[in-house]
């Protein structure tokens, strides 16, 4: 079986479990990410295999969170960069003259979807999470595991595209997060909240085309500064 129809079967295994998270799956589908990673020459594909592996390594450690709209959409995009790196893949094939321009900008339409919906899950997630809890500061380790996990993937996805602005603060709120293991205050968990907020206003402002610098005072705030 070739890559492409080992990464078919295995993400339609999951669309068919949707909701439940199907770990078989999933751990085979980070793998095959992995391999292809590791051996790609190309920058925008190496890309698309950061992107797709970290968003099954996703679905592998949180196997309780349900497989939604926005896991099935971002699974949609992994199918469609099969289908392109296929084409790709046959050079023998005629193709127009600008086909490389044509599949180039297709592929960074794909690694961009592919990110923001990953990312906009995440961001969700974190808010929800820390608004939930500076309101019941005494939930214990569990919500502390789940944040700091998110935000710990949001740095990576940022780093993948090279989206530095939500990559500092993501790893601002991962180290304020670890240090809330041995000093937690309420106010420590609204800076958290902050943050997280922030990486949701810089991700809007992505999604329509704008990069902004992260705002000084949160950054700050999260370092302890």
């Amino acid at each position: 079986m070739d890559i492409r129809a080992q990464f078919e079967s295995h993400v339609l295994a999951l669309l068919r479990h949707r909701p439940t998270i199907h770990q078989d799956s999933v751990e085979q589908l980070e793998i095959l990410c992995q391999k292809q990673f590791q051996t790609e020459p190309i920058a925008g594909w190496r890309t698309f295999w950061s992107l797709a592996g970290h968003f099954f390594e996703g679905l592998r450690v949180a196997p309780n969170r349900s497989f939604g709209e926005a896991e099935a959409n971002a699974a949609s995009q992994v199918l469609s960069g099969l289908q392109l790196r296929d084409q790709f893949n046959k050079p023998h094939l005629e193709k127009p003259a600008d086909s490389n321009a044509v599949d180039e900008d297709h592929l960074q339409t794909i690694n961009h979807v592919l990110f923001l919906e990953q990312a906009d899950a995440l961001s969700q997630r974190l808010v929800n999470l820390l608004n939930d809890w500076s309101e019941s500061p005494e939930e214990e380790a569990y919500v502390l595991d789940e944040v700091q996990f998110d935000a710990k993937s949001m740095a990576q996805l940022a780093q993948d595209v090279e989206l530095t602005a939500v990559q500092q603060v993501a790893n601002s709120l991962a180290s304020q997060l670890a240090r809330l293991r041995t000093t937690r205050v309420v106010d420590d968990i609204k800076t958290s909240l902050q943050g997280a907020k922030e990486v949701s206003r810089l991700l809007q402002h992505f999604a329509v085309g704008n990069v902004r610098e992260p705002e000084a005072k949160v950054l700050a705030a999260l370092r302890g500064e």
